[in-house]
C-alpha cells in the first residue's frame, strides 16, 4: 500500500534544523458508546457547543463527540472535522542546535510532546525521544516561548496535544541502507515512541514490506497509538490475509474511522465485512473504494479494485461461501 504514504511524504531538501509540528484532531474518548446512544450524546454535545459553554463544557463536549464517533456515526465524524481548526504558531523563534551539536556535524532528532492551553501557550513538555549536546532542552526552552492561536472546536477555544519532531541534517539526508539502520537503533533506544516506531513502519512498507519486522513495527505502533489509521488499516489487511476477520474487524473500523476518503482503508473495510457475512457494508465501502481512487494511480489497482467489488457482489447474491478477493 506504498500509495497510501505519498500524500504524507515530508520534504525531500535537507534543512539545519527541521521542526514538523503534529497535532492529534481527535481526542481518545474517555467512554464507549453504544450505535443507539451515540446519536443522542452527540446532539446534546452540539446544543452545548451551540451556546456558551464553559472551558470544560467545551472539553467534556469534544470527548462525546469524538466518542460518538468512535461508535460510528458518521454524522460526528463529520462534525468533529468540519467544525475543528487546528492551533496555528502566531510568534516566537525557531530551534537552533547548540555549539556541540553543530561542532559534532552528525544528525539529531528530538521528539517531545506537549500540551497546548486554551490561551495559546503551552503547558507542559514531555521527552519522547532526547538528543545528545543539550538539544533537548535548547529546544524545550526555545519551543516554550511559542504563542498560538488556539485550537478550536466550533469556535471555541480547547486545549489540544502537539507533538513536535526536530530533526537536523547538517551532511543531507541518509542513504537507505544507513537509514534502516538509523530506524532500527531508534526503536531499540525509544521503545515507547511511537513516532520511531511509525517512521520504522513507513520505512519497510515502501522498501521492504516482507521484512518480518514490518508487522512487529506495525503492531508496536498499534499498542502506543491504537487510534493511528495507517497502521490499524495496514495490520487489518495483514490479518484478513491470514483468515483472521474477527481480529481484523476493530483494526479496519479505525482505519476506516480516520481515514474515511481513502481508498485502501475502505477496501480493507469491505473485505474484513465481506468475510463477515456483512454484505452490505461490503459492498457499500467497495463501491466508495473505487469512485475514490484517484485517477493518476496505476490501472491495475483499479481493475484489482473492481474485480474484488464484482466478487462480494457475486458472492452476495448465491448462498456460497465467501470466496477472498484477488490481492494482485
Amino acid at each position: 500500500m506504498e500509495l497510501y504514504l505519498d500524500a504524507e511524504r515530508p520534504p525531500d531538501e535537507p534543512k539545519r534544523v527541521q521542526v514538523v509540528a503534529r497535532d492529534f484532531y481527535a481526542p481518545a474518548p474517555e467512554r464507549e458508546l453504544s450505535r443507539d446512544e451515540a446519536p443522542r450524546v452527540f446532539q446534546e454535545a452540539v446544543q452545548v457547543l451551540a451556546g456558551k459553554p464553559s472551558k470544560d463544557e467545551v472539553q467534556t463536549a469534544w470527548l462525546d463527540i469524538s466518542a460518538a464517533c468512535s461508535a460510528e456515526l458518521t454524522e460526528a465524524c463529520t462534525y468533529a472535522q468540519s467544525q475543528f481548526q487546528r492551533p496555528i504558531r502566531v510568534s516566537g523563534e525557531p530551534p537552533s542546535l547548540t555549539s556541540g551539536a553543530i561542532n559534532a556535524r552528525t544528525s539529531f532528532l528530538v521528539v517531545l510532546r506537549a500540551r497546548l492551553g486554551t490561551d495559546g501557550r503551552i503547558r507542559r513538555f514531555t521527552v519522547i525521544e532526547s538528543g545528545p549536546y543539550g538539544i533537548t532542552e535548547a529546544f524545550i526552552k526555545t519551543l516554550g516561548a511559542h504563542v498560538y492561536e488556539p485550537a478550536r472546536l466550533a469556535g471555541h477555544p480547547i486545549e489540544f496535544s502537539l507533538k513536535f519532531n526536530i530533526r537536523s541534517y547538517p551532511q543531507g539526508h541518509l542513504l537507505e541502507e544507513a537509514e534502516l539502520k538509523w530506524l532500527r537503533a531508534r526503536v531499540t533506544q525509544f521503545p515507547a515512541s511511537e513516532d520511531a516506531w511509525l517512521e520504522l513502519a513507513r520505512f519497510l512498507a515502501r522498501h521492504a514490506p516482507e521484512d518480518p519486522q514490518y508487522e512487529k513495527a506495525l503492531d508496536s505502533l498499534n499498542r502506543l497509538q491504537a487510534l493511528d489509521g495507517w497502521s490499524a488499516t495496514e495490520l487489518a489487511w495483514l490479518r484478513a490475509q491470514e483468515g483472521e476477520y474477527a481480529e481484523a474487524e476493530p483494526l479496519a473500523k479505525v482505519g476506516r474511522r480516520f481515514a474515511p476518503e481513502n481508498p485502501y482503508a475502505l477496501e480493507t473495510s469491505a473485505r474484513v465485512a465481506f468475510h463477515l457475512g456483512r454484505c452490505r457494508d461490503a459492498i457499500a465501502d467497495q463501491q466508495q473504494a473505487v469512485a475514490k481512487l484517484p485517477k493518476a494511480w496505476p490501472e491495475e489497482e483499479r481493475v484489482r479494485f473492481k474485480q474484488a467489488l464484482d466478487t462480494y457482489q457475486r458472492g452476495c447474491s448465491s448462498e456460497a461461501a465467501p470466496a477472498a478477493p484477488l490481492n494482485g
